[in-house]
């Protein structure tokens, strides 16, 4: 059921990030040079090993937003404008959590305990993590991993 979920949400994520997007393209970044691998080591559930034979893949989302998808990590540079990630907190409230201290703003969404996400306003960009919640687990046991791995890329984008 996990293996089918997943690809049907982010393709669901992904055909909405790139309906969403508006207003002229940034200068690019390449979030595969972001989201290092010692960074998807900290934050995924998956071994060294896994995750060396993973390779860092690049997507492109939409009119200005891109996405590495390293494993089972995925970072996502402008897949919804700015003013949007108010708006998607509130259209599933309960399992939607703001979170402090990350970013201009940042949002940890439970997927049903199978995945979570984070969005994060840094300036005029966001952000968004995606990542699998390991089996047996649930969403909050991994969001402190989102909220370190936010930080960090929030680092690299001021």
């Amino acid at each position: 059921m996990r293996q089918m979920l997943v690809p049907v949400f982010l393709s669901t994520c992904l055909l909405s990030s790139a309906l969403a997007q508006t207003g002229p393209a940034r200068p690019g970044i390449k979030p595969c040079s972001l989201l290092t691998r010692e960074l998807v080591e900290k934050a995924s559930a998956a071994g060294k090993q896994t995750i060396a034979a993973a390779k860092p893949q690049e997507v492109s989302l939409g009119a200005s937003g891109v996405a590495c998808q390293w494993g089972d990590v995925m970072l996502q540079v402008d897949p919804y404008p700015a003013s949007r990630l108010g708006e998607l907190s509130k259209s599933d409230p309960k399992n939607w959590e703001s979170i402090s201290g990350v970013g201009d703003a940042a949002y940890f969404h439970n997927v049903k305990d199978a995945m979570a996400e984070m969005f994060v306003r840094v300036g005029p960009r966001t952000i968004g993590i995606l990542m699998d919640v390991p089996v047996g687990s649930k969403a909050a046991a991994i969001k402190p991993k989102f909220v370190e791995l936010a930080q960090e890329i929030v680092r690299k984008l001021r």
